[in-house]
């Protein structure tokens, strides 16, 4: 499989899982549990700030996905390693975890940010006590959390070097 395939196949399949399981946490849990620091602050300072427990239980949850998001782009690249008879250059095992990571942030952004929260604004992401800044700040979502994604861009970046110069010496 060619570099460019396996980062859309590998790519898909990340944001598939990664936004599924996102999703779940938005529908399964209140917001004020996953994801309360990312809301605008004109939002979050409407209502307390999390307690403990809650930002336990956001911990708790945060796990699985970080262990996911790290370990998925790392065996991509070590199958496509295989794949390339064992060796693989430096470049290669970058562009591929950046692209795949890329998949998932674009997947969080638009479809997550953009579109249900930022446009459907369903009742299961606004925070209680927050429910009449649906149609006005709930909206500004779209836009103020775009900066966000454009910052973890450079992250993925770095962790991407990163993790490529690991697979490289491994």
């Amino acid at each position: 499989m060619s570099l460019i395939s396996n980062i859309i196949f590998h790519g898909f399949i990340f944001a598939i899982i990664l936004t599924t399981y996102l999703l779940f946490i938005m529908v399964k849990f209140n917001p004020r549990i996953w994801g309360f620091s990312d809301y605008p602050k004109v939002i979050t300072e409407k209502v307390p700030p999390q307690t403990k427990l809650e930002k336990k239980k956001g911990s708790l949850l945060a796990i699985p996905f970080f262990l996911f998001g790290l370990g998925f782009p790392i065996i991509s690249t070590l199958i496509l390693r295989n794949q390339y008879g064992g060796e693989i250059d430096f470049f290669t095992a970058f562009f591929n975890i950046f692209g795949i990571l890329m998949f998932g942030n674009v997947a969080d952004l638009v479809i997550l940010d953009w579109i249900i929260v930022g446009t459907i604004t369903p009742k299961f992401v606004i925070i209680p006590g927050t429910e009449d800044m649906k149609d006005k700040e709930y909206k500004g979502f779209r836009f103020s959390h775009a900066k966000g994604h454009v910052l973890g861009t450079f992250f993925m970046a770095v962790l991407s070097l990163l993790l490529a110069l690991i697979i490289i010496v491994l």
